[in-house]
């Protein structure tokens, strides 16, 4: 319909909504303007009517919203309503545009843009039409007003239109019409695997689209592509899209997994996949192949992958369904290589390193913002970006105690305080956490608690679900193993590096194939991701009885072992949430809408493996949850309580307190060895339950 008059194209606009939006635009009427103020219009509908009108539209978005939004005024609807400030609103174009692809051939057009909300400014209200009132002679002139995302200044009037002077003017706020705007930054890394730098680009949204969005959100974003003006003198735009931003139309809010493209040919791939009996282990070398051995790891990982349920209870309870799993090892042990290769995997997530990171840099950030505006600009952090994902976290041990505190509330509630300014706002992060940490002191010692060599808090340390301990040593069959496994994977590079880079290779292809095949995912990477997407899409599975009953007949046998009157706690009810989770993940990786008595023994498994690894107390060799809980045994506590009753009960004899060596001679008593007695009262002396009145004397605080 290109080229015909203004009356015909609103004509069109007309008849479209008559045709196909009839019940939308009453609706819109009975709600104008408190409840709704815009009419979202899908392309395709659009296009279906008349393929070349959408077009135009795509093409030229600004002339052909006034057509569409002038018919929207004259439509003839019931009563005397009259859609005076209603707005056009464009969503479902039929392709999307990655941010590193838009360039200036896309400028004035209509596009879609994917990625994940990284910062939003608070709301202000911008003059569209500004009144100025001389201060001379009190002439009001009124100037229309652009909203630019790097400058909140407004266009004066070059003389005043009654005495013809100069100003001064002020601005008449009763007399001007204002608009709600926001400006958001939307960056494309989670969205776009395809680049590992983060793209981004600035937005700028208008009336009753302002906070709808938020920080963390993955959305797909609806605007016209807009030049900034490099000769105005503006500052340039925060993002790595400097000279360009989008002036929104509408934003349609995305599930992490609806990221993920699938296709009826994807569809069937997945199903296949899920019939095989051997499913369990395809997902298992399927997740970083090229690092031998750590199975059981693996699998923990892609149940991590799956994740649980999320459970909406009455009252507004939600049990969350993100599994959180750690990984403390000794270095050298590949397990920073696993925990990215799987952050890869995941349809969203962020990767961090503790060595770098703040609390703010986890959580949120506000900052002034930079458009010459005294409003704040939120910028969310990893776990709020990672919102519905997965957060893989390196050397979580070298966060800040505040950065752990923060850690720590956000896998406990699973959402972030952020202050802007003198408001809070509370944002989403429903984020998985995939961390891994070293000892405090190299390597770990066996014969000490987890929980005191890994310098964090217990209480972090017992929101994993799953934490697993990887040791390093010496054992002749697994290290044969590990050697050829990683000589394999090196030469298998080295023949692709050589038969892709020199012109003389004499490898050939099936050789080629020969080799890299032992190292390569039983299911590629990319079919990973749209199965994992799928799956958290389309399954949400029950526990069946015989689930219930193997779930619940662990958990009591396992507390049945805590009975006597000394014997520790040996876990907590926590676990069995966790237990729970992870057998409706291992439900889902088969595609299964009830958890068998299989999946929750497959979990059994791996849960009293971790727990063998690191609920146990190393010297009485019973499980104790107190030792990840609250980072101390019961036999441990017991012990460093009678020492402390010990130099107390013979402190009143010594002026100078109790000497270091009869303290030992007494422990000694009671089975405890001189250099176990000693450590122990290094202990104390830590804890601040004992001082030094004078060298190697010991007296109660």
């Amino acid at each position: 319909m290109a080229g015909t008059g203004n009356s015909d194209l609103i004509n069109a606009f007309d008849e479209f909504y008559h045709d196909y939006y009839r019940t939308e635009t009453q609706e819109l009427a009975k709600e104008y303007p408190d409840g709704q103020k815009s009419l979202y219009v899908d392309w395709s509908e659009l296009y279906r009517f008349d393929p070349d009108l959408a077009d135009d539209f795509r093409a030229h978005p600004r002339e052909f919203q006034e057509y569409a939004e002038e018919a929207l005024r004259l439509s003839d609807l019931s009563g005397d309503v009259r859609l005076g400030q209603a707005n056009v609103r464009i969503t479902n174009l039929p392709e999307t545009t990655n941010i590193g692809a838009i360039r200036a051939d896309h400028r004035g057009q209509l596009v879609t843009i994917p990625g994940t909300v990284r910062s939003a400014s608070s709301v202000v209200s911008h003059p569209t039409q500004a009144a100025f009132e001389c201060q001379r002679c009190g002439t009001l002139t009124r100037i229309p007003q652009q909203v630019f995302p790097n400058d909140s200044s407004l266009q004066e009037p070059p003389e005043c239109q009654g005495c013809e002077r100069k100003g001064p003017f002020r601005l008449n706020n009763d007399q001007s019409e204002f608009v709600d705007v926001q400006r958001f930054r939307i960056e494309s890394h989670l969205a776009n695997r395809a680049t590992k730098t983060p793209e981004s680009i600035v937005l700028v949204a208008k009336d009753d689209i302002v906070d709808t969005v938020q920080p963390g959100d993955t959305v797909r974003v609806t605007g016209v592509i807009t030049l900034v003006d490099p000769t105005d003198g503006r500052p340039q735009l925060d993002a790595t899209i400097s000279d360009k931003y989008i002036a929104v139309s509408s934003f349609t809010e995305l599930k992490s997994n609806d990221i993920i493209d699938i296709k009826e040919k994807d569809k069937r791939t997945i199903i296949q996949l899920s019939d095989d009996t051997a499913i369990y282990k395809h997902f298992t070398d399927s997740i970083a192949p090229h690092v031998p051995g750590h199975e059981q790891l693996k699998l923990a990982v892609a149940l991590q992958l799956f994740g649980g349920v999320k459970k909406q209870l009455p009252g507004d309870t939600v049990v969350p369904g993100t599994i959180h799993l750690g990984i403390a090892a000794d270095p050298g042990t590949f397990t920073t290589e696993i925990l990215e290769y799987a952050s890869r995997l995941a349809p969203k997530s962020v990767s961090v390193n503790g060595t770098d990171t703040t609390q703010a840099g986890l959580t949120t950030a506000a900052y002034k913002s930079s458009a010459g505006t005294k409003n704040w600009e939120l910028d969310a952090g990893a776990l709020v970006l990672a919102d519905d994902g997965v957060a893989a976290l390196t050397r979580i041990d070298q966060l800040s105690p505040e950065a752990q505190a923060a850690l720590h509330t956000v896998m406990r509630d699973q959402e972030v305080n952020a202050s802007k300014g003198t408001a809070t706002q509370t944002l989403p992060a429903e984020t998985a956490v995939l961390a891994s940490m070293n000892p405090k002191y190299g390597r770990f010692d066996q014969y000490e608690p987890i929980a005191e060599q890994i310098d964090l808090e217990p209480a972090l340390i017992s929101r994993f679900d799953l934490l697993f301990t990887v040791t390093d040593q010496p054992d002749v069959d697994e290290d044969q193993q590990i050697a050829e496994h990683v000589l394999k994977t090196n030469h298998a590079g080295e023949l692709n590096t050589h038969h892709k880079e020199s012109d003389t290779s004499n490898y050939s292809d099936t050789e080629i194939e020969h080799f890299t095949e032992k190292v390569e995912p039983y299911i590629e990477p990319d079919v990973v991701r749209k199965y994992i997407a799928f799956a958290r899409r389309n399954c949400f599975p029950t526990l069946t009885e015989d689930a219930r009953a193997a779930i619940q007949d662990y958990y009591v046998d396992l507390r049945d072992t805590g009975q006597d009157e000394d014997a520790p706690v040996p876990v907590t009810a926590r676990k069995l949430e966790a237990l729970v989770r992870l057998s409706e993940a291992s439900a889902r990786m088969r595609l299964a809408d009830t958890v068998t008595e299989a999946d929750a023994e497959r979990v059994i498994d791996i849960v009293q493996s971790c727990l063998r690894d690191i609920g146990v107390d190393p010297e009485t060799g019973e499980f104790d949850a107190d030792v990840v809980e609250a980072g101390t045994a019961k036999s441990q506590r017991d012990r460093l309580q009678n020492l402390k009753d010990l130099i107390a009960e013979l402190d009143p004899d010594y002026e100078q307190g109790v000497p270091l060596s009869v303290v030992v001679e007494q422990a000694e008593q009671f089975g405890m060895n001189k250099e176990k007695a000693e450590h122990e009262v290094e202990k104390l002396k830590y804890k601040g339950e004992v001082y030094e009145p004078a060298e190697n004397h010991l007296r109660p605080t």
